[in-house]
């Protein structure tokens, strides 16, 4: 949790953007309002919410996708799913936001997927890579929530003894760089451009989707 900074400029953590879209998305809009509690509390609602997008797969794509999109497909990145929990957010009336950092890469999760693909046919990754996450505004404190995993993917990777931690990247003075946004948009179609694979990516994406689907496998004890 954060502490608040006033109630001053809230209306621009309520607003649609291009890819915060739940004003022109009716499954967006809807879908928020079939997860909203009868009771309408903040609280909750952004509980179910969460717990909706959580469990919504996890699996590599590109940045620059709309929350009605990810919604559509029903699984998504850290990107991705963040910025639905946020549309969704906002469509309750649920000031939102995003938070931006870097990360430790999680190594030892890359080389068990190399191990099934064939070592190597990835090249060696980056030391750090971007991670998104989201904040709600509620009761007067910025709470923040990290939908990314599914819960058989976190089960999966306990049971590969694979860390669930995420290790964010500090500067000389000990603390994390954390960008917060209200709108995704230009970050999002910037990182886009600077991604890592560019070269048939979609063809990379579906075979390193297919193993994340192996360790879901793993986690729900089917193998």
């Amino acid at each position: 949790m954060s502490e608040s900074p006033g109630m001053n400029g809230l209306s621009a953590y309520l607003k649609p953007t291009v890819l915060c879209d739940f004003d022109r998305s009716r499954a967006v809009s809807e879908k928020a309002m079939e997860l909203m509690p009868a009771s309408r509390n903040s609280t909750e609602t952004f509980g179910r919410l969460c717990s909706f997008v959580r469990e919504l797969p996890y699996g590599l794509e590109d940045w620059d996708l709309k929350a009605s999109e990810t919604l559509a497909k029903g699984w998504g990145m850290c990107c991705g799913k963040t910025n639905l929990l946020v549309a969704l957010c906002r469509a309750c009336g649920l000031p939102s936001r995003y938070r931006v950092f870097r990360i430790r890469v999680e190594s030892k999760l890359l080389t068990w997927i190399a191990e099934q693909q064939g070592a190597g046919m990835f090249g060696t990754p980056p030391p750090e890579q971007d991670h998104l996450e989201c904040e709600a505004y509620l009761d007067g404190v910025w709470t923040a929530f990290d939908p990314s995993r599914d819960s058989d993917m976190e089960r999966g990777l306990v049971k590969l003894e694979i860390p669930l931690d995420r290790e964010m990247v500090k500067g000389p003075d000990g603390k994390a760089e954390v960008l917060v946004l209200d709108c995704i948009d230009d970050w999002a179609s910037k990182r886009q451009e600077i991604r890592r694979f560019r070269e048939e990516r979609e063809a990379l994406f579906a075979i390193m989707n297919h193993q994340l689907d192996k360790l879901r496998t793993i986690g729900r004890g089917e193998t």
